[in-house]
């Protein structure tokens, strides 16, 4: 019985490299996928999303004027330590919030042009994942801005950077 399971499991794995099914898509499957990971670097490679933000500085001179930081890269790529292997819940987070931003880069392609990204789901929790990660800038900071830019990267590093979409300003804290 164990020995015809596997065999079955290997012709179902046959089956699904040799017949191209469609992409299953829909509204149901929507509040699901939160329970499964992106597993689009399986089949190819390309342009990456990132997640850039920043802050407007507080200025008690110029009170119209908003004067803004640099663009804060969001999840750089982490240190690496051998304890890690056995727990890693840092490293956990941080992939599970850049699956979060490679969802908002999915819905955005999917979304018509007229569209309001701000109604997407995606855009809002994006949106307070900005705000909290901006929480530990200097005091009287309450507007934030984020990009999402699209990086392909090369062996020798940035080969191109696109910005796909820059919210407007948000009101954090």
């Amino acid at each position: 019985m164990l020995e015809a399971l596997f065999l079955l499991y290997f012709l179902v794995l046959l089956a699904t490299l040799v017949f191209k099914s469609r992409i299953v898509t829909g509204p149901w499957l929507f509040l699901l996928r939160a329970f499964f990971p992106n597993w689009k670097f399986f089949h190819a490679t390309g342009n990456v999303p990132h997640l850039y933000a920043r802050y407007a500085l507080p200025t008690a001179a110029l009170a119209d004027a908003v004067q803004w930081s640099d663009w804060i890269h969001v999840f750089p790529r982490r240190s690496r330590h051998p304890l890690q292997v056995f727990h890693n819940a840092d490293t956990n987070l941080a992939l599970v919030q850049q699956n979060l931003v490679e969802h908002l880069a999915a819905d955005l392609n999917h979304m018509a042009p007229d569209a309001d990204a701000r109604t997407l789901v995606s855009y809002q929790l994006v949106a307070r994942l900005v705000c909290q990660c901006l929480q530990a800038q200097p005091p009287g900071s309450a507007h934030a801005q984020f990009e999402v830019r699209m990086v392909l990267d090369g062996p020798a590093g940035l080969i191109q950077e696109d910005t796909m979409m820059r919210s407007p300003v948000l009101p954090c804290r």
